[in-house]
């Protein structure tokens, strides 16, 4: 299953300015997510910049470690999970799994992994989830 979803808030931040051979910056950011997952994220990245390019993001290099945290429904359940992040960000292209580590409400029973696929204006989280009720 997969899910379209829009990045509406991106705030990033170096750690350190002063230490330039400690290339890492803090993100908070907000998603919004529609389909059979429909609702907010909010995630919580630290990316270390293996490669930067100061005038356009999107060509800069970078490994990934995060959370995320979901409030919604996923098929009409209402409930929220949180997932670990772990990957690359490399010239545009995001290899960053996310894994469940704790769901509440009526999703407490939710599993599973999912993944990220943007092309363009179109990004989408591809899931595989399981519901174990």
């Amino acid at each position: 299953m997969s899910v379209t979803f829009s990045v509406t808030k991106w705030d990033e931040q170096p750690i350190d300015e002063q230490k330039i051979d400690f290339p890492v910056n803090q993100v908070r950011a907000e998603y919004e997510l529609e389909g059979d997952l429909q609702g907010k994220a909010w995630v919580e990245y630290l990316l270390y910049y293996l490669e930067s390019n100061k005038e356009d993001g999107h060509l800069a290099t970078a490994r990934i470690t995060g959370f995320l945290h979901f409030e919604g429904q996923y098929k009409g359940k209402t409930g929220t999970f949180t997932a670990a992040e772990k990957g690359i960000f490399d010239k545009g292209s995001l290899d960053s799994p996310g894994m469940i580590i704790k769901s509440t409400g009526e999703l407490q029973a939710l599993t599973g992994s999912y993944q990220y696929d943007f092309v363009g204006e179109n990004s989408k989280l591809i899931f595989d989830f399981k519901d174990n009720e």
